[in-house]
């Protein structure tokens, strides 16, 4: 009897273990290792005519994002420098998703928008019409989030941001970030961020 019991025991132990174990293997979402560190994408032309020099730096859950816009097409003339702080980021698995989309999709929340612009002119033509209602130094990162600025209103802190992105050896590929509940259905090949 004594044999029987310490049987169905051991059974039960088992099945309890093997349980758990299966559990942790179908998690929604991964760590964030693969991203962690500097990406950067070199000197490219936007559609706007402008050349942007990105870098994004994934810390833990913590994303900042620089973007540098210069007016030639070698990007040594700086109009302006964005940063874009993000908070709580997490991944979901590696899928083909019923958009069509491949790649992991994320979500991450805004911390801060912050903007520095280079140009004395613009810094003048900025303070003329009170651009986002604050007064601009040429140089000085200023803080936009949450704010209107003409006709754009920039998200507020917290407002969480859903992507998709893509892993090709040391290339990532990103797609934009939106708040709208719906995560994008593809990636863009530019830029091209390089694992540094």
């Amino acid at each position: 009897m004594k044999k029987l019991i310490y049987v169905l025991m051991i059974s039960l132990l088992s099945l309890t273990i093997f349980s758990c174990a299966k559990k942790s293997n179908t998690s929604s979402t991964t760590t964030t290792t693969e991203l962690e560190g500097t990406w950067s994408a070199a000197c490219y032309v936007g559609t706007d005519n402008l050349s942007y020099k990105n870098t994004i730096t994934v810390s833990g859950t913590g994303v900042i994002a620089k973007y540098e816009v210069h007016s030639d097409s070698s990007c040594n003339t700086d109009i302006y420098n964005w940063e874009d702080t993000y908070s709580s980021l997490s991944i979901g698995d590696e899928g083909s998703f019923s958009s069509g989309a491949t790649g992991h999709q994320f979500t991450l929340n805004v911390v801060s928008f912050t903007l520095a612009v280079q140009k004395t002119s613009i810094v003048s033509d900025l303070n003329t019409i009170s651009f986002c209602g604050v007064y601009w130094e040429r140089g000085t990162a200023t803080d936009i989030t949450g704010k209107t600025c003409v006709s754009d209103t920039y998200d507020a802190a917290n407002t969480t941001y859903l992507g998709l992105y893509k892993l090709v050896g040391n290339n990532l590929f990103l797609s934009g970030f939106n708040s709208t509940g719906t995560y994008p259905t593809s990636v863009s090949n530019t830029p091209t961020y390089v694992k540094q």
